[in-house]
């Protein structure tokens, strides 16, 4: 029985001392807005025998050296336009063709390169991205991130008549910056939030 007893004491300390630790922690978030600078715009140009109806069933090549003629004659030359094999392959088309991609920092550019596409044609669009500027001055971001849990926790600290004393725990949360993101009507980037999950001691 006595036994029982002081299990049972210890049991009821230790829930009596995990309520007072939770009673004297505030855990917030602290927020702290991104914004992506555009790099360039990026156009997937699709060139597919599939699509060839039209076009008088013409070979690859044909269709190749027709497009290359069109690009040149609106002031693109063939070189800014990147291959991508395999990214043609995971269209899953039945026969012959490639994908090229173009990249321009000037919407004036963007806006001529997209006039290549044939509608329903042989040359489609099958794809627009926005490439962004690597992302900069992260101690910022987290100072601005630390600074704005701060003020939350102080402001529930003042509401229950306490301060807020040690930084007790922080975890990071931050977006992973893939560099690119798929947009096919360019809108601008939608902010992104940067921020810390962080606990204080209750004074």
């Amino acid at each position: 029985m006595k036994k029982l007893i002081l299990a049972a004491i210890i049991s009821l300390a230790a829930l009596n001392s995990h309520a007072q630790e939770k009673e004297t922690t505030i855990e917030v978030r602290g927020v702290a807005k991104i914004s992506r600078e555009i790099e360039s715009y990026l156009i997937d140009f699709a060139i597919a025998v599939d699509y060839g109806e039209m076009e008088g069933r013409k070979s690859f090549e044909d269709l190749k050296s027709a497009f290359f003629a069109k690009a040149k004659a609106a002031g693109f030359e063939e070189s800014r336009f990147k291959e991508d094999k395999m990214g043609y392959q995971a269209l899953q088309m039945y026969r012959e063709g490639s994908l090229f991609t173009f990249e321009t920092r000037n919407k004036d550019e963007l806006l001529k390169a997209a006039k290549l596409a044939n509608g329903g044609g042989v040359i489609t669009i099958t794809g627009t991205r926005l490439k962004f500027q690597p992302l900069k001055d992260e101690e910022k971001l987290f100072d601005a991130a630390f600074r704005n849990g701060k003020e939350r926790a102080a402001g529930i600290a003042k509401a229950i008549n306490k301060k807020t004393g040690t930084v007790l725990t922080i975890t990071e949360y931050a977006p992973l910056d893939t560099g690119s993101e798929d947009n096919f009507y360019y809108k601008r980037p939608v902010e992104q939030d940067y921020y810390l999950i962080i606990k204080f001691a209750v004074e």
